[in-house]
């Protein structure tokens, strides 16, 4: 618990830099928009790939197939019941097509792999860097199609850099030799600016949001329940299921739920305002998703932390 305290102070202070930043206007729109593409295109593709010179074990390989099978059955499950359910209430509108994909699609790459490499480092990243393919598997096809009404791009999911980063990584742990020391050292070093690039940037987006527009729709209150409490409650009662039946690692649990706890991801926003389908709801539910998750974050982390002791 000491250790889980450690990484959520740390979050907080980088997460306040960034936001200290771009009040005083060191980082804008622009740079803030090309900080995110380093992250996305360099540094987080690096922490994925030093991650593959983790020492091999049958737990992380049995893991990693976990996790890969339990993620697409959350994108299933889920897709189908918030889909029909918000197609029923809202008749097909922008904004029931937007409650689908924020409710269901999480900030895994942004905010997951930097925060599991925090927790458990290169094992944590692989387990994450499996949970996140999937979701690069349903978000660049249904998710794409949902939004922009054409069918998904399936380049964008082949040719992601974080896409490419984890297919490699999961062939380079699975095969026994490892890369000298000197290339592994510079993935590390690269891969090291991952984690508080990724905070202050998070800090950076809270500081541009107009709080008194915020608070007020009643559907992202809905959408940062289900995203927040009710999923990964769902999910840790299923994986409890699941224990009584089947071996799962302390380490592959407690991945499967904090994955599953992350804000509405930010591919979200950048879709609605490509194709206009409700981008203001949009944008409005992804902050306040990463807000309260300020709160609910550390009670997931620590609930998780406590049923694997």
């Amino acid at each position: 618990m000491k250790g889980l305290l450690i990484v959520l102070f740390q979050m907080a202070v980088t997460i306040l830099i960034g936001f200290v930043l771009r009040k005083n206007r060191v980082i804008d729109e622009r740079s803030q928009k090309s900080l995110s593409d380093i992250l996305l295109q360099a540094t987080l593709p690096f922490t994925i790939l030093a991650s593959s010179q983790y020492e091999y074990s049958d737990d992380i390989a049995l893991g990693m197939m976990a996790v890969g099978a339990c993620s697409v059955i959350y994108y299933i499950v889920t897709l189908v019941i918030v889909r029909l359910i918000s197609k029923k209430a809202l008749n097909d509108s922008a904004e029931s097509r937007i409650i689908t994909t924020t409710a269901v699609f999480a900030n895994t790459g942004f905010v997951g792999i930097p925060l599991m490499a925090s927790l458990f480092g290169g094992a944590g990243v692989l387990l994450a860097a499996v949970y996140n393919f999937a979701y690069n598997i349903f978000f660049y096809t249904y998710g794409a199609h949902l939004i922009s009404g054409k069918k998904g791009n399936v380049l964008e999911l082949i040719l992601n850099p974080v896409s490419l980063a984890s297919i490699a990584a999961v062939i380079m742990f699975l095969i026994p030799p490892r890369l000298p020391e000197f290339l592994a050292d510079t993935m590390d070093l690269i891969g090291g600016v991952t984690v508080p690039l990724s905070m202050i940037i998070l800090g950076s987006t809270l500081a541009t949001v107009d709080y008194k527009k915020l608070f007020t729709d009643v559907k992202s209150y809905i959408v940062t329940l289900l995203r927040l409490v009710i999923f990964p409650l769902a999910m840790m009662a299923a994986l409890l299921v699941a224990r009584r039946f089947t071996t799962i690692s302390d380490t592959t649990m407690i991945t499967l739920i904090v994955m599953t706890a992350l804000p509405s991801g930010t591919m979200n926003v950048i879709y609605a305002d490509k194709y206009n389908t409700a981008p203001k709801f949009c944008a409005r539910t992804v902050v306040l998703t990463l807000l309260f998750m300020m709160i609910t974050l550390p009670l997931i982390l620590g609930l998780s932390f406590m049923l694997n002791r």
